[in-house]
């Protein structure tokens, strides 16, 4: 955990608690073959191959609740523009962001892939 966190050689388990348990998860799903491969792999997949950043989209209105001027301003993308985005996200994910647990999942992908990163 704490190769994640520069210059730190001490951490609290509160501190740390949320990175190690989705770190877990994603060991767990890997060594399970439940490779991570689910909507936000599918529109991963479509950024890299068309140049577009629908990931960071879609992470910018799930790390605000679903509130699109925040994610909006956040990415300084105008709102009609960030709506687009979001549902254009949404068909290619192949997930429906109105459905609470389709959300959650989404957003656990993404934390799970962003723990995995450097």
């Amino acid at each position: 955990m704490l190769r994640q966190r520069p210059g730190r050689r001490v951490a609290r388990y509160s501190e740390v608690q949320v990175d190690a348990l989705l770190l877990e998860l994603g060991d767990l799903l890997r060594s399970e073959g439940g490779l991570l491969d689910g909507p936000i792999e599918r529109l991963r997949t479509y950024d890299r191959e068309n140049g577009t950043a629908l990931v960071e989209t879609l992470t910018a209105w799930l790390d605000r609740l679903g509130n699109v001027l925040g994610a909006s301003a956040s990415l300084d993308v105008h709102p009609n523009t960030f709506r687009y985005r979001l549902r254009r996200a949404a068909e290619i994910a192949g997930t429906d962001l109105n459905d609470p647990g389709k959300r959650f999942a989404a957003m656990l992908e993404l934390r799970v892939m962003r723990a995995d990163s450097p």
